[in-house]
């Protein structure tokens, strides 16, 4: 587990300050690094085709009557705005879709929530048409 020291706009392995830096193989990783290649993989992942499936799914069960292609083009329009977005949106974003950032000698590893995605599309869905 990582902590934003911000002093350095590093992430600091909690466990590192708990047993020390020396007994762990990653103690410090640069936030900005971190932070761009999970913002580029949640990107990515928006434009995939079984997450794609599993909004139609989360949509439909939202609201039976709910057009799929209209919930593709709602979730593709989050990618062509998102540098447009305010950073605060941004980080909501993923903060509802990931559930864990793992950085290990070996690269980044994204854990993604489950529940994420219901989130997400309940907030972009219009009002007038969720189920009541």
């Amino acid at each position: 587990m990582f902590r934003r020291d911000r002093r350095d706009s590093c992430h600091v392995n909690t466990a590192s300050m708990k047993i020390g830096k020396d007994a762990c193989s990653i103690s410090r990783v640069p936030a900005g690094e971190v932070e761009a290649a999970v913002i580029a993989q949640v990107r990515k992942v928006l434009q995939a085709p079984e997450v794609m499936s599993q909004a139609i799914r989360e949509v439909v069960a939202l609201d039976p009557t709910a057009d799929a292609q209209e919930t593709i083009l709602t979730l593709q329009s989050i990618e062509p705005v998102w540098d447009e977005l305010f950073p605060a949106e941004q980080a909501r974003i993923i903060q509802l879709l990931v559930e864990r950032v793992t950085v290990s000698p070996t690269g980044l590893r994204i854990d993604r929530k489950t529940a994420g995605m219901k989130e997400l599309i309940q907030s972009v869905i219009p009002e007038g048409k969720k189920a009541a």
